[in-house]
Formats: C-alpha cells, sequence, structure tokens
C-alpha cells in the first residue's frame, strides 16, 4: 500500500513539473505527505501555504518570489488553502511566484491540512521550510527574510 502512494506522490509531482504557471494541480492527501516529507526536498525549498482571502500571505508570497529569482536553486512551492478557481494565480502572478502550484482538491480540508503538518491549526500563513538535508521548520504569520535564510542555510546576498 505504501508502495503505491509513493507512485501515486511521483505521478502528481510529475504532472506539476508539466504544468503551465497558471495551473493547479488539484492536492490530495498522497501529495500533501509528499510534499510534507523532508526526505522530497534534496535541496532548500519553501513551501507556502496562503489564501487568497490573506492579506499576510501576500507579503510573504512576495519575499519567497524575491528569494527565489536570487538563489536558482531554492525551490518554491505554494499550496493555496482552497480549490482551484477563477482568479487564483492572480495573486501569486502579481507576487511573481513561479514553480509548482497546488490547490485543494475535493478530500476533507482538515485531512489535507493534517497530512501537510500534524501541528498546523489552520492559522495563515503557514510556511513550511526545508533545507534540502533533511531538516524541516513550521513557521506561522509573517515572516522575515533573515529567519527564512537562516532555516534554509542560505547565505545573505552581497
Amino acid at each position: 500500500m505504501k508502495r503505491l502512494k509513493n507512485l501515486l506522490a511521483a505521478i502528481v509531482w510529475i504532472s506539476a513539473a508539466t504544468c503551465s504557471a497558471n495551473d493547479f494541480v488539484p492536492l490530495d492527501q498522497a501529495a500533501a505527505t509528499a510534499i510534507a516529507d523532508p526526505a522530497s526536498h534534496a535541496r532548500p525549498t519553501i513551501v507556502a501555504l496562503w489564501s487568497s482571502e490573506c492579506v499576510h500571505c501576500k507579503k510573504n508570497l512576495k519575499l519567497f518570489a524575491e528569494m527565489a529569482k536570487a538563489h536558482p536553486r531554492l525551490q518554491l512551492i505554494t499550496v493555496a488553502v482552497e480549490p482551484a478557481g477563477d482568479g487564483l494565480a492572480g495573486p501569486l502572478d502579481r507576487a511573481g511566484v513561479t514553480g509548482k502550484r497546488f490547490a485543494y482538491a475535493d478530500e476533507s480540508p482538515e485531512a489535507l491540512a493534517y497530512a501537510l503538518d500534524a501541528k498546523w491549526r489552520g492559522e495563515l500563513p503557514r510556511t513550511l521550510l526545508f533545507d534540502g538535508r533533511g531538516g524541516k521548520v513550521a513557521l506561522s504569520g509573517v515572516v522575515s527574510e533573515a529567519a527564512v535564510r537562516g532555516s534554509l542555510g542560505l547565505v545573505a546576498r552581497q
């Protein structure tokens, strides 16, 4: 059963890589579990959980987009904690966010949230930071560039 889940998660990852920038991959529990697993991230990765209604989320997204441009090895994954719909790509496009885009699928939002982060209670923005060496840090609220850099092991810009 675990092998089947891993195969399904791999298929979701591959399909995400082939989507255009405006497409959102539906997030199910298998994909959420894969995204939240530090072993899935061989390089520094930011997973930004956000909502189109969240003003503070947009601040984080802008910071993350700037950091991703400055650090080509940095991977940015966004997860809209709502179903994909018209206009959902707008905030990401305005902030200059590139990378894999997921949106909640038809499964229970609580189950998806738990698969992403069992300690998360739904507050937004929520950011999962993976250093690419097995480390993981979860932060809620607006984050500072210094905190993100420290958690990811990135050197400061010159």
